[in-house]
């Protein structure tokens, strides 16, 4: 069952000065009833004083995503990452996700409720089972650190795009994960298994990012809900269309191309209320639209009409 709604507001605003991208915040909560958002927080880097401000400002919830902070490393040390089969990269890893749960805390503290901080596994540097004993050690290590600091948090993970290093796509418009879908499952299942007093870590999914894999989204979303990992949420966009497949763009359901449309919207909305669990429906698009760029009222708006319809 659907529980709630969820706005990536940065992926259409974010090129805008901070007071310009706050103001987006407050309309949502204002005009369109959503006051829950993902965000990238990158360990070390604040977010923005006037951000923060209109966050405390409407009581705003937020799933925390660490995939900016994945990417950008990434592009400069390709070992990198929660999974990494390297230890010294893995434990650099680890720092810089307690660094940005540390800057979870500082939000939670002065009354933004973080709902998830949602990780991810890093490149492909290796083999699976490696990458899998990798991102287990750092999930078990993770999930008690949060307990701990961040009060109602909870670890997530996400699907994320996982094609082989030699798919001519580079990153990080692809291959950000060594874990396919499948090897994920197994992987937080065992973790989940670990200690079953402590919560279970669930799996969000980003339907662009499993356009980019060359999976059908709605089968990767019903492969999990048929598994023993609860799905906490399934994020909407759509992705840009390129001669060797899908890049991990955000573009909406207003481009034709994007691989996601309205219809899709309502198909997965049909699949998670079959569910007897919680799962919130959000939506995280950009303003590109092929070689074009859509005005971002013209998107925001657009998604939020939409999830507004269908939830």
């Amino acid at each position: 069952m659907i529980t709630g709604k969820v706005l990536g507001v940065y992926a259409s605003v974010g090129h805008l000065p901070p007071a310009e991208q706050a103001a987006w915040y407050r309309r949502a909560a204002g005009e369109w009833g959503i006051d829950t958002f993902e965000i990238p927080i990158l360990a070390g880097v604040p977010l923005a004083s006037e951000i923060v401000d209109v966050l405390i400002e409407i009581d705003a919830s937020l799933v925390v995503t660490l995939v900016a902070q994945w990417a950008t490393v990434g592009q400069k040390s390709p070992a990198y990452g929660l999974s990494s089969v390297e230890e010294s990269f893995r434990q650099i890893a680890i720092l810089d996700a307690c660094a940005v749960a540390q800057q979870c805390q500082s939000l939670s503290e002065r009354g933004i409720h973080i709902r998830h901080m949602v990780l991810h596994t890093g490149q492909r540097c290796g083999e699976t089972i490696s990458h899998a004993i990798a991102f287990y050690r750092s999930l078990v290590d993770l999930r008690q650190l949060v307990t701990d600091v961040i009060p109602d948090c909870r670890l997530a993970v996400e699907v994320t795009d996982s094609l082989p290093s030699n798919h001519p796509t580079p990153f990080p418009v692809a291959k950000k994960a060594a874990l396919t879908l499948t090897s994920l499952i197994q992987t937080v299942t065992s973790v989940n298994q670990k200690n079953v007093s402590s919560y279970s870590i669930p799996l969000i999914v980003n339907w662009g990012r499993l356009l980019v894999n060359g999976t059908p989204p709605l089968s990767g979303i019903e492969q999990i809900l048929m598994s023993d990992v609860h799905l906490a949420g399934v994020i909407l966009s759509g992705a840009g269309a390129s001669e060797n497949g899908f890049l991990d763009s955000h573009n909406s359901h207003l481009d034709p191309n994007s691989g996601f449309s309205t219809a899709d919207a309502a198909s997965c909305v049909t699949v998670l209320e079959s569910s007897e669990e919680p799962i919130f429906l959000g939506m995280k698009c950009s303003n590109t639209k092929g070689d074009e760029q859509l005005l971002v009222a013209e998107v925001m708006a657009a998604q939020a009409e939409l999830l507004n319809q269908i939830n």
